[in-house]
């Protein structure tokens, strides 16, 4: 069933994710001399600070389900591509606007390469997992259809 596999390979490219993330700021924070530093201000944030739970995004899960969309339709990919560097742009503009108080210890870049991190291996991981799409961009490269011919 395609709604379990969207759900295994969600399950499995969060995790990847996750652990890119948390390897990530583990090595930051021990660079900077105080080791577990972000979780815990991150912790200390969610059970302390944080209003509304609305704003999680199950990243794996929503990979997941758009890699297998690009499997059937190829050109979804450039769409996905745009609207995920369009995600990641407000996203910063997010942090720095509103979590300015909470994250000021934390760099931005800190958060955009553990966000890149997290990406390219959830990406690789999918990548893997879906090779009609390889196969699909191999034919139609820049994600052109058929249908005009």
């Amino acid at each position: 069933m395609q709604l379990t596999r969207i759900l295994r390979e969600g399950f499995i490219a969060g995790l990847i994710g996750a652990a890119a993330v948390a390897l990530w700021f583990l090595i930051v924070d021990v660079i900077a001399g105080r080791p577990f530093f972000t979780p815990a201000m991150l912790g200390s944030a969610v059970f302390w600070g944080v209003h509304d739970p609305a704003q999680v995004v199950i990243a794996g899960t929503v990979a997941a389900a758009l890699a297998a969309e690009v499997e059937v339709a190829p050109p979804t990919l450039y769409l996905i591509v745009v609207s995920f560097a369009v995600f990641e742009f407000g996203f910063y503009i997010m942090l720095a606007v509103l979590a300015q108080p909470l994250l000021g210890a934390l760099a931005w870049w800190n958060v955009a390469i553990g966000n890149a991190i997290a990406a390219y291996g959830m990406g690789y991981y999918l990548w893997r997992e879906h090779p009609k799409i390889k196969e699909a961009l191999r034919v139609h490269p820049l994600g052109e259809t058929d249908e005009g011919e």
